[in-house]
């Protein structure tokens, strides 16, 4: 068509149409938009865009592709196939990502950073004490019935039932016991605790702690590493930062609990809601995973001291009739009348809710003066001493674990 031809037909649909509407189906009609600019990814785990950005998917409609792909990320989680969008558009799930696209643009490929991590939460407090709020569309699913949620705040008891509960727009703010609302950014989930014997000699927060938590938190591994960095050692920077992410996105898929996600408790990996990453977490996640399928024990370290005193009855009843305690931070002697006896430090330090495995420890009168430095069980990776070390990420992993990670 002629230049002159194509100006005329434009003012003729300029007199028609209402000049909103027109508005928008401007970038349509002026070609403004290429295929490389219409894609956009959507976290199935955490609901945030993992690639592309926004763009108008029905110009009269006023529709765009965060919400076609939020509407399709509900609909999966139903089991229920995503809507129709446009002619020149498609709509694709898989198990981690919702992708609104042109046909003819390459999408981009998974990261690890975007997997899934699951963690059971909030089994210290309960569903009736936490409180949840979504700022966009809130659902309950019980495949294949989907269910609106109110808005404003509300139990998570009242609101999750035995279904899964997802948030549109953003992540959802959860208020634990009272406290400072905190970002969730993922999908909660009812799946039944299985029967399980506490293991002897556990304390009560001790037994409950283990047991678990009827809730499970689904997350991106980005969000739940950076989480865990929060939570555990909030500020760490530099190479022990990196090492550190290493180890926690390892544990984040090692088994705790049988059958079951990481707890958010110390017994596992303490996981006080989702944060953003930090360019150590990024890095880490694009390491390869570490290469070994065990436990990964860490802990804060330092040489603070501290002091505590414990009922000579509780040291007592937990190690005999105890005349001195010495310990080098990772094994505990114990002077009895009968002699020395060398005992793994860590039952002892929960037991008696030590700082660290102490280095001294005294009867005096009713009480047992015990000393040490530090936090921590003493295991595996210091992070304070890691943090001063000016080693590499490599080298630090290469100490604390025997691992052979290169670098």
């Amino acid at each position: 068509m002629p230049q002159a031809a194509r100006s005329g037909a434009f003012s003729r649909v300029a007199r028609t149409v209402p000049s909103a509407l027109l508005a928008a189906a401007i970038p349509f009609l002026a070609g403004a938009s290429s295929s490389e600019d219409r894609v956009l990814v959507l976290s199935r785990h955490s609901g945030e865009v993992l690639a592309g950005k926004d763009f108008p998917v029905h110009a009269i409609e006023g529709r765009g592709a965060r919400d076609l792909a939020e509407t399709a990320r509900i609909a999966a989680a139903a089991g229920r196939p995503p809507g129709k969008s446009s002619a020149d558009l498609v709509v694709r799930t898989d198990d981690d990502r919702v992708i609104v696209s042109d046909p003819r643009t390459a999408v981009p490929p998974l990261a690890r950073a975007e997997s899934a991590a699951e963690v059971q939460v909030f089994g210290l407090v309960g569903t009736d004490r936490v409180s949840i709020r979504c700022g966009g569309r809130a659902v309950r699913v019980v495949a294949p019935e989907i269910t609106e949620l109110p808005s404003g705040w509300q139990t998570l008891r009242d609101a999750l039932g035995t279904g899964s509960i997802l948030c549109t727009g953003g992540p959802w703010q959860v208020r634990v016991a009272g406290s400072q609302p905190r970002p969730y950014a993922g999908v909660f989930s009812f799946r039944p605790l299985p029967e399980r014997t506490p293991e002897a000699g556990s304390t009560p927060r001790e037994a409950r702690a283990r047991r678990g938590s009827e809730v499970i938190f689904r997350t991106t591994l980005s969000n739940y590493v950076s989480g865990v960095m929060a939570a555990e050692h909030a500020g760490l920077s530099g190479e022990a930062a990196v090492a550190l992410a290493q180890v926690v996105s390892h544990d984040a898929h090692v088994e705790r609990h049988p059958g079951r996600p990481l707890c958010d408790t110390t017994h596992c990996q303490a996981f006080l809601g989702t944060a953003a990453s930090s360019p150590e977490v990024t890095r880490a996640l694009q390491l390869p995973e570490l290469p070994t399928t065990r436990w990964l024990p860490y802990f804060r370290g330092g040489s603070e001291p501290w002091e505590v005193r414990r009922p000579l009855a509780e040291v007592h009843a937990l190690l005999g009739e105890v005349q001195r305690l010495g310990g080098d931070g990772r094994s505990l002697e114990v002077t009895r009348k009968t002699g020395v006896e060398r005992l793994a430090c860590e039952p002892i330090r929960a037991a008696l809710r030590l700082p660290s495995c102490p280095t001294e420890g005294v009867p005096e009168g009713e009480t047992v003066r015990i000393r040490g430095r530090g936090r921590g069980h003493g295991l595996g990776l210091d992070v304070e001493a890691a943090r001063t070390s000016g080693l590499t990420a490599a080298e630090l992993l290469r100490r604390a674990y025997g691992l052979d990670v290169g670098g």
